[in-house]
Formats: structure tokens, C-alpha cells, sequence
């Protein structure tokens, strides 16, 4: 069994205090992180994604890598959570991942991520899995960030299905 690597990070959405930053609706940020699990591919170019069979709550999407293919499996909990699972037995790597909107107060919204995957073992001193969480956590902030763009143009509202 391979070793795991563990990490999580929260990102503040709402920052009520800056009067120059939209602030987004829970549904409004909802749909958002529901079009980013449904089309990873729109948020990361290098990933070549399409869709399973599927429901409201959940659903199969397939992600090409380079020459990697995995199943991953995609579980909504309405307007709370979305959790992802790529099998490592059965496929050629474990990867676990759950997207938590949280709101201390009302309409001041963050969001949690936490990773849970295969670590990489590199020899030679290189720490492959700091550079990893890195690229998680940057891919997370340009995903709020566009997130947040694709609210400012109404191409996210709170009615406009998954």
C-alpha cells in the first residue's frame, strides 16, 4: 500500500469588509463548484474530461491525463458538499478529494478543500508532494476566481440546474 498525502485549505469568498468584492450567494457559489466538478476541464486545460451516467446527487465523470485514464466518482450533497473518489485498487492511483462551503455568518462564505491522494516518492531530495499541494492550492484560488467571473457575467444563477 502505497503512502498517502493529507491536506486541506480553506479560501474566504465573502470578504465583507471589501466593498468592491461581489459578494456571491451560497446557491450562486453552489452552482459554481457543481460546474467545476461536473467540467474539470474548464478550469484546467491540460485535463480532457466527460461525463457518466449520473443524477442531481451524483454522478461518473472519466479524466484523461496525458495518456492516464481514471474514473472518478462524484457524490453533491445540495448546497453543502462535493466528494470525489478516484478507487486506487482498482485504478492506477487513489485519489479522495471534498469540497465544503462554509458560513460562519450569514453571507460570509469560505471554502474548504481537502485532498487525500497517492503521495509521489521522489528520490534525490526534491519534496514532489509540497510542489503538489502547491498546484492544488493554486488551481483552487483560480477556480474561486473564476468562479466569481462567471457570477459577474450571469452565467451562474441559482436556477440554472447543474
Amino acid at each position: 500500500m502505497s503512502t498517502l498525502l493529507e491536506f486541506e485549505h480553506i479560501i474566504e469568498v465573502n470578504n465583507l469588509r471589501n466593498a468592491g468584492l461581489l459578494v456571491l450567494s451560497r446557491e450562486v457559489l453552489w452552482q459554481g463548484l457543481v460546474y467545476r466538478a461536473r467540467y474539470p476541464d474548464h478550469f484546467n486545460p491540460v485535463l480532457n474530461c466527460r461525463l457518466g451516467p449520473g443524477t442531481d446527487e451524483q454522478f461518473v465523470r472519466y479524466i484523461e491525463l496525458g495518456g492516464l485514464q481514471l474514473r472518478d466518482d462524484v457524490l453533491l450533497v445540495p448546497m453543502q458538499e462535493i466528494s470525489t473518489l478516484i478507487d486506487g485498487r482498482t485504478q492506477a492511483m487513489h485519489a479522495e478529494s471534498i469540497t465544503t462551503i462554509e458560513e460562519p455568518a450569514p453571507g460570509q462564505l469560505f471554502v474548504r478543500f481537502r485532498y487525500r491522494r497517492d503521495a509521489i516518492a521522489v528520490e534525490g531530495g526534491f519534496n514532489a508532494n509540497d510542489y503538489l499541494k502547491e498546484a492544488y492550492r493554486q488551481q483552487d484560488r483560480d477556480a474561486i476566481i473564476a468562479i466569481r467571473e462567471m457570477a459577474s457575467n450571469n452565467q451562474l444563477t441559482v436556477n440554472s440546474g447543474h
